[in-house]
């Protein structure tokens, strides 16, 4: 009898958190594997990087509206490379930022590159997920999995938990009934894993919309990125360079 009461009780808290949550933070870490995009023919270069750049982000919420906002480095910039005496790598954290309004279906993201700031406002793109069947557990919480292949034919595979109700997550990714939680980009070239979630009310100005840039098209920075590529390339001798520019 007291286990009933025990798991009944457990089930109503649930479903009392998943409608009650308004606000919180949520710390998300982004692990990118450096050494799977070196070409094979620039092996050598392996030895002189780390295998893995390692930054965290905050998503700040309140009701209808979200901020992906990355978290300030507060250490020495410098990582020393592997093994002692080893190159000291430069850590870059780029200021972009990602506020979602769900209400008026609009997002306003500012971006940085070649040490100028960017705000692009378009609508929210609706992500064609596709539910799978498998569940894991994460920081306690029963998740889902949900997956698609992205427009740069990218196999993107997220877990979500209806237990906090609400369509958001990392970066751009949304639109799942329930906070997602990790974010796999084929399979471990990527994964952006939450690490600490934080129900709580807001601070004054920890939720509000990115300023500070020149406004622009999405199109029109695709293109400016793009040619100022093209340029670095040829001044490198290199035939050109790619970059994928993540939303």
């Amino acid at each position: 009898m007291k286990k009933y009461l025990l798991a009944m009780f457990v089930c109503a808290s649930l479903a009392f958190i998943s409608q009650q949550v308004e606000q919180g933070v949520i710390t998300y870490s982004t692990k990118v594997n450096v050494h799977k995009r070196i070409p094979a023919e620039q092996e050598e270069m392996k030895k002189m990087v780390p295998e893995f750049n390692v930054t965290e982000n905050l998503l700040v919420f309140s009701g209808e509206e979200s901020l992906y906002k990355p978290v300030p480095i507060d250490e020495n910039p410098f990582d020393q490379g592997p093994g002692a005496g080893g190159p000291r790598m430069m850590r870059m954290v780029l200021q972009n930022e990602i506020h979602v309004d769900r209400s008026q279906e609009i997002t306003t993201q500012l971006r940085e590159f070649m040490g100028k700031k960017y705000i692009i406002q378009k609508e929210i793109a609706r992500i064609p997920w596709k539910l799978g069947q498998d569940s894991k557990e994460i920081h306690g919480m029963l998740c889902k999995n949900a997956f698609y292949t992205d427009e740069n034919n990218r196999e993107i595979m997220a877990w979500y938990t209806e237990e906090i109700r609400l369509p958001i997550g990392p970066e751009s990714f949304n639109g799942l009934p329930g906070l997602i939680l990790e974010v796999s980009i084929n399979t471990d070239d990527i994964i952006i894993t939450a690490n600490k979630i934080d129900l709580r009310a807001l601070k004054k100005n920890e939720l509000r919309l990115p300023k500070g840039g020149q406004e622009i098209t999405e199109e029109d920075y695709r293109a400016m990125v793009q040619e100022q590529m093209e340029k670095m390339g040829a001044q490198s001798g290199q035939g050109g360079f790619r970059m994928m520019i993540r939303n």
